[in-house]
């Protein structure tokens, strides 16, 4: 039987030894026309495949990660090596830019500091970085973050705050920090009731005041897609846009949808 203490041991070898992962999900930019032909970004997200036992959950090694303070280590790390394959993406001509997670446990001036000088060691355009403040450990956003995040906006990355409306952060927290983006939770996407529609409205009204970009995830059939675009959202990320994909299969998504 596997404990906890030798997922927690396994991982920390991972972690050091480059046994992690990255899936790349495909974001395509959403609008009274349909769907961009190719993807506008990916978000990076970590994988762990463990010997003989196959692929673990991300909600399983994720809070192992947090509890062991493992989990600032592998933001900056999936950041530096997602950074890293987009920037040859780029260079390759294809204009895509890179989302990646953060917990907003770590989002201090060190993290801050961290993510720059990664940045700055591979020549990548921090503009086309969107650092993106998962939903837990809660609470997502707190007044402290303010400083750390002025500081990464100031190089030029955008904030986003992931998973929105599905916990308890609140849309005025979120209008007291330095924030470009809203990802609106799947749970709401995919709900047709009026008060998820009015939710999304609400949402997509103040970042218009803001200058808030509003992404829709967990599109995964065309009536998700549909409500989306008809709710404003400017993005949209999901299984009916793109599975999680590797370095290969997003390669040939891109090349196929820029011919």
């Amino acid at each position: 039987m596997t404990t906890s203490a030798s997922l927690v041991d396994d991982l920390r070898e991972a972690v050091a030894s480059g046994g992690l992962s990255i899936a790349y999900q495909p974001q395509y930019a959403l609008g009274p026309d349909g769907v961009s032909r190719a993807p506008i970004a990916v978000e990076g997200l970590c994988r762990w495949t463990r010997g003989a036992d196959g692929e673990v959950p991300p909600s399983t090694f994720i809070p192992l990660a947090e509890n062991s303070h493992m989990v600032e280590e592998i933001d900056v790390l999936m950041l530096e090596r997602g950074a890293a394959q987009v920037a040859a993406w780029q260079a390759e001509g294809h204009p895509v830019g890179l989302a990646t997670n953060a917990s907003p446990s770590h989002i201090t001036f060190d993290y801050a500091d961290a993510v720059i000088a990664r940045l700055d060691d591979l020549s990548i355009d921090p503009a086309s970085v969107t650092i993106e403040i998962t939903e837990s450990p809660s609470p997502q956003l707190l007044p402290i973050m303010d400083g750390p995040l002025q500081r990464l906006r100031a190089l030029g990355l955008a904030i986003s705050i992931d998973d929105f409306g599905s916990r308890d952060t609140t849309i005025e927290m979120v209008e007291a920090l330095p924030v470009d983006e809203i990802k609106i939770d799947r749970s709401l996407t995919q709900r047709a009731d009026a008060a998820a529609t009015d939710f999304v409205a609400d949402v997509v009204d103040r970042g218009a005041r803001h200058g808030w970009r509003v992404l829709a995830e967990g599109i995964e059939t065309v009536a998700d897609l549909d409500r989306a675009i008809a709710r404003g959202c400017h993005r949209g990320q999901g299984y009916l846009l793109g599975a999680p994909m590797d370095v290969a299969e997003l390669e040939r998504l891109l090349s196929a949808r820029e011919l």
